[in-house]
């Protein structure tokens, strides 16, 4: 289930409610006036109440808003307190950086390395592409920096940060039947040959959860623990798959791929930045870590 509350809409929320002004949150915030409001929106929607009352182009907390802006008080103020501890006492030196990834999180993190290396020089970054449960292993055992998964693990072993929001989509070729439908319904995929991930992936884990275990008579024609097989297989007509929407964007970019909207199934997941609690790591982990958190403010969905 989709999290009303995140630490980005909580840090937007408490600028808005703390100035009383859209125009001088996204000012402090360094983002856009439409993504605060986006944001607020999507707050008050998902949690049904309104959080602001407007008054010409004023805006004033309701009786709820008042409750959540107390809480959202306390947990900037701690999220501030923490980076500052954290930035104390880290080493001087960034040295090395090792991050462990599933595939989904692989489509992200060039973008964020480059921005990155920017700001900070020298430094030696290493990535693994593995598995959800891999990655989470690698953080705990402290063989990697920081980790980052299409889930949110349960375990109270690692600091969980949501940095951006994917969406598993139906992909098949252009030119395949489905194609050129606006929607489908799950009732219409039936006589379809699916193209699915390995059991351990976090794509066929929501896949089961949301999809399949309502049709459990269905077939799949192929199982590959490998998205580029996958989206080749796709391009040359084997079958239809419930793939990352951002592992196939060049795809639907250059036309080879098409994604048709399925009724009724929500395959929104998050995409979350796992830390170790009781180890945040060197230097350059945190800083990292703080970069991307910064960068998640101006991502937009997938």
């Amino acid at each position: 289930m989709k999290t009303a509350l995140t630490a980005t809409n909580i840090r937007v929320f408490e600028a808005v409610a703390r100035l009383q002004s859209v125009t001088r949150a996204a000012e402090e915030l360094e983002t856009s006036q439409p993504y605060i409001s986006k944001q607020i929106a999507a707050m008050e929607t998902q949690l049904n109440v309104p959080l602001f009352s407007r008054v010409g182009r004023r805006l004033f907390l309701t009786q709820t808003g008042e409750v959540l802006h107390q809480h959202a008080k306390v947990a900037v103020e701690s999220l501030k307190h923490a980076e500052e501890m954290l930035l104390r006492s880290a080493s001087t030196s960034c040295g090395r950086l090792r991050i462990a990834t599933s595939t989904t999180g692989m489509y992200l993190l060039p973008k964020w390395l480059a921005g990155f290396g920017e700001k900070v020089t020298d430094l030696e970054t290493t990535v693994i592409v593995t598995s959800c449960t891999e990655v989470e292993r690698r953080v705990l055992s402290r063989d990697a920096d920081l980790g980052f998964v299409a889930n949110r693990p349960r375990s109270r072993s690692f600091v969980v940060n949501v940095v951006a929001e994917d969406r598993v989509a139906l992909a098949v070729q252009n030119g395949h039947p489905l194609s050129t439908r606006s929607r489908v319904g799950l009732d219409d995929l039936g006589k379809e040959q699916f193209i699915v991930r390995e059991p351990g992936s976090a794509t066929r884990a929501l896949s089961e959860r949301r999809v399949f275990q309502m049709h459990p008579e269905w077939r799949f024609r192929l199982q590959v623990n490998h998205i580029d097989v996958i989206k080749s297989s796709l391009e040359e007509g084997l079958g239809i798959s419930l793939i990352s929407k951002r592992a196939i964007d060049r795809e639907l970019q250059s036309g080879t791929l098409a994604v048709v909207p399925v009724e009724g199934v929500d395959l929104r997941r998050p995409i979350c930045m796992l830390a170790n609690a009781q180890n945040l790591g060197s230097k350059a982990a945190i800083l990292f870590a703080k970069h991307i958190t910064n960068h998640a403010l101006q991502m937009p969905l997938a």
